[in-house]
């Protein structure tokens, strides 16, 4: 098994779920969603983390999520013209913590 960092620590319960991922996109493990599962853009409100990839360029599709958690800044994405850091806050408040990597 590959390790990706994702996780920071495991003092923050980590909550999982599934959720639709809206079509159109592809997006990797780690993946910063919005409630309609669209990667976060600038201006969204963080909903989940990705927990697989996924392929979504046929259609909408059920993949596994992380609600609550801490995790790796630098194993987090989001779009073109955001940053992870300016999601920080947004994270925060549903109880995903981002971290610096160590």
């Amino acid at each position: 098994v590959d390790v990706d960092n994702l996780f920071s620590t495991s003092v923050i319960p980590v909550l999982s779920d599934f959720m639709t991922i809206a079509a159109g996109q592809t997006l990797k493990r780690g993946a910063l969603v919005d409630e309609t599962g669209t990667l976060c853009g600038a201006d969204s409100d963080v909903f989940a983390v990705v927990a697989d990839d996924i392929d979504t360029s046929d259609g909408a599709k059920e993949v596994a999520v992380y609600l609550t958690g801490e995790f790796n800044e630098k194993a987090l994405s989001v779009a073109d013209g955001a940053t992870v850091e300016g999601l920080k806050k947004s994270a925060r408040k549903v109880s995903i913590y981002i971290k610096p990597t160590m």
